[in-house]
């Protein structure tokens, strides 16, 4: 055996400085992470009030849409591609009694139904991975905001710790495009269509901690659901049928891959110069 490997061996077996109860006590302390809902206390933070409109870019079935009109009093418009998801949005504001100051219609990023200059902020949350033309839906987005204008985008993107065949592998099967993945070219696209960078918060694993604290333990039981499907792999794939079999267990490595740092989730504020 190599001096090297001696070494290593000694590395990974040796004793360490302190004990197994101190090292525990110092690595499993809460690092008080935020929860998801930082997101609207960021928006709150940029001043939205009653008097003003906010724009829901991949509003789905309206659940946020819905919140943020609550919670700040403002005039909502979300738009999503997907007829179905809209459906579930407008029958979710009528229910919620907000149809006169909140609106939800078919559309996408990059052809946005709203004029020049009309919306005072843009909530886009964890959306842009999907858009084929990133520098088309931004420069939209861009249009029509109005001069000083904020949008809060949620997003998350690769790091060097995902390997090619795991970022392969989810790509395809969630429908991402590889580019939109990397933070330099996410933020280059956002400032050739004239926005200006006013905040960048990596949120890295807080969410996930948040939820492990909190009892929800999501991603645990992705963790686990992966497994299981794993092994059930036989019987689950006639059922669901492969391609739902992998979008669940690429849905689920995508919150596993979060927590330990392969994704990391990272809040923008945009401001529109002017």
């Amino acid at each position: 055996m190599s001096n090297s490997t001696d070494e290593t061996l000694a590395a990974v077996y040796g004793e360490m400085e302190l004990s197994d109860e101190e090292f525990y006590a110092l690595t499993d302390r809460s690092l008080a992470p935020r929860s998801a809902g930082m997101l609207a206390d960021k928006l709150a933070g940029l001043g939205i009030d009653a008097g003003q409109h906010l724009l829901d870019v991949g509003c789905r079935d309206g659940d946020h849409t819905i919140a943020l009109a609550r919670r700040f009093g403002c005039t909502a418009l979300g738009i999503d591609p997907v007829a179905h998801r809209i459906a579930q949005a407008q029958a979710a504001i009528a229910e919620a009694g907000l149809s006169q100051r909140v609106r939800a219609v078919v559309g996408r990023i990059e052809a946005i139904h709203a004029d020049d200059a009309s919306v005072d902020f843009i909530w886009c949350r964890d959306m842009l991975n999907h858009v084929a033309d990133l520098r088309a839906g931004l420069a939209e987005c861009q249009r029509v905001l109005c001069p000083g204008g904020q949008m809060l985008v949620y997003q998350t993107f690769s790091t060097d710790l995902l390997e090619a065949n795991e970022a392969a592998f989810i790509y395809n099967t969630m429908a991402i495009v590889p580019q939109n993945q990397s933070d330099a070219f996410f933020e280059n696209t956002a400032r050739s269509v004239g926005f200006a960078i006013a905040e960048k918060d990596a949120v890295a694993s807080e969410w996930r901690e948040f939820w492990e604290e909190d009892g929800s333990r999501k991603t645990a039981n992705q963790l686990l659901r992966i497994a299981r499907m794993r092994r059930n792999r036989e019987e689950l794939i006639p059922r669901l049928g492969e391609t739902n079999y992998n979008v669940e267990i690429a849905d689920c490595l995508w919150g596993v891959y979060q927590m330990i740092g392969k994704l990391c989730p990272t809040v923008y504020v945009l401001e529109k110069y002017g």
